[in-house]
């Protein structure tokens, strides 16, 4: 059934709208997945708080140039799924990559990052980035280590102190 030009007016509206609040996206080919499959994706998705929505080339385009991003380097001829994030920018490709494996029929085929196109590869090295979660946490160590070293350098000096004293102690003692 053809779409009426009010309606993709009114999908390209909001496919602007969500480019525009996007930290990452992700183009995804997904041809000889079956619906079983799709519907795994899209819950794995969502468990990440990530959109994946099937759109038409054309209209992506169009979002994407209205936002002033290069559309030069796009090679698709038919549908293409988006996974969108609004929280963080690697979260859709590390998703996706870890999918690849039980789904060889899904693949990364580019995205968006930093509000330019970009291809698999880069998408690839996204993938194998950690998680802000993880980063905050090697961070607060990397602060936290002078503080431990620190702590334990003052330590020493005083447990060998006791043990210089509990020894002169013990030779009086006997």
């Amino acid at each position: 059934m053809a779409i009426t030009r009010k309606e993709k007016e009114s999908i390209l509206a909001s496919l602007t709208e969500l480019l525009k609040k996007a930290r990452g996206v992700v183009f995804t080919e997904y041809r000889g997945m079956t619906v079983k499959q799709m519907n795994l994706v899209r819950r794995n998705l969502r468990k990440e708080n990530v959109q994946y929505q099937v759109v038409k080339v054309t209209l992506l385009k169009k979002a994407m140039e209205a936002l002033g991003i290069k559309t030069d380097g796009m090679k698709y001829t038919g549908p293409v799924a988006i996974a969108v994030s609004e929280e963080e920018e690697t979260t859709p490709a590390r998703v996706l990559k870890g999918m690849t494996k039980e789904n060889p029929q899904l693949i990364l085929d580019g995205g968006i990052f930093n509000s330019e196109l970009v291809d698999a590869t880069v998408v690839s090295r996204l993938a194998t980035l950690p998680t802000k979660q993880q980063l905050l946490g090697q961070l607060v160590s990397v602060i936290a280590g002078p503080a431990r070293g620190l702590v334990t350098v003052l330590f020493g000096n005083t447990r060998n102190l006791l043990n210089v004293l509990n020894a002169i102690k013990d030779k009086r003692s006997n």
